[in-house]
């Protein structure tokens, strides 16, 4: 059941980077973000991955008002905006308060500004972050509502990692914002502490929640990407994840992965520790942040620093 709720929440969590992306990008897109922040749009939004030979496509409805975006796929829904992030249509239903902080990007992305275009017959604009050179993410920007109707987001090598389109788009919302129904409902309050570093190849921690069978959510974000590394104490079976799940290697170490249309996820068990990292980062990225985390099945991290050095 951990398992489940991992890949669950943290798959709809996703939809609102790609829905969202450049949210961080305050100083070069300030007027973007307020406007986009105060419209009110919805539609249909068609999403892909492809990441080593495998591709996972899924449709997502999406509402958007009053600084709050739903997001609704099958029986699973999430709303985040105003602070609060509300999940629903999973075992148990969450409300979780979350910061509204500006991250640091610290000069990995530099913005700019493309020449205009159209999406489903209207005005819209280009918008390319660029990365040590290299195109990392190209948006489509519509102009009426400043929301990002057409995504694609880049490995280092300039292959497509992930795709994202409006298929569908009108300039109102058709429902109620996280309307809370009858059931229980479990509040995640910010804990502030996590046995993880501050920053992991340059995304930095934002916050640290409560998970299932006391485990700890730890939040991170180098503010275009995101991810959550959830750890709990023992060890998981992680083989009962998904359909699509297969072995990744990176650093010399094996993992288990799954690939949703939104994110992908890596689990592993270390020592004394389950740990799954969920996130919408890049494949180059991925590698990265692991080779700073508690590697699969090494008693302490100076063995693996021994491995780094010395390839045994």
């Amino acid at each position: 059941m951990i398992v489940r709720r991992f890949l669950v929440v943290g798959g709809l969590a996703a939809v609102f980077v790609v829905g969202t992306a450049g949210s961080a990008f305050a100083d070069d897109l300030t007027d973007y973000l307020e406007d986009a922040r105060d419209a009110i749009y919805s539609g249909q939004r068609l999403v892909g991955t492809s990441w080593d030979g495998i591709q996972s496509i899924g449709i997502f409805e999406i509402q958007h008002h009053g600084g709050m975006t739903n997001v609704a796929s099958g029986s699973s829904s999430a709303t985040i905006g105003a602070g609060r992030m509300h999940l629903g249509g999973i075992d148990e239903a969450a409300v979780s308060f979350v910061r509204q902080t500006e991250p640091d990007l610290d000069g990995r992305y530099v913005v700019a500004h493309g020449e205009g275009t159209e999406h489903l017959g209207r005005s819209a604009s280009i918008v390319e972050v660029v990365e040590a050179g290299f195109v990392r993410m190209r948006m489509v920007v519509d102009d009426s509502t400043a929301a990002p109707v057409q995504t694609e987001v880049y490995d280092s090598n300039g292959d497509l990692f992930r795709y994202s389109s409006m298929t569908e788009f009108s300039v109102r919302v058709d429902r109620a914002m996280a309307e809370v129904d009858d059931r229980e409902y479990r509040m995640m309050l910010p804990l502030g502490a996590t046995d993880l570093p501050s920053d992991l190849a340059g995304y930095r921690l934002i916050d640290v929640y409560a998970a299932p069978h006391e485990g700890r959510q730890s939040f991170y974000t180098d503010g275009l990407f995101s991810f959550s590394v959830f750890t709990t104490r023992g060890r998981a079976d992680w083989a009962k994840t998904a359909n699509n799940e297969r072995s990744y290697t990176s650093g010399g170490y094996n993992y288990l992965r799954v690939v949703s249309p939104t994110s992908i996820t890596v689990m592993w068990n270390a020592p004394t520790t389950a740990i799954a990292l969920v996130g919408d980062l890049p494949p180059d990225h991925l590698d990265e942040v692991l080779d700073e985390l508690p590697p699969p099945g090494i008693d302490n991290w100076m063995k693996r620093m021994w491995r780094k050095l010395f390839g045994y």
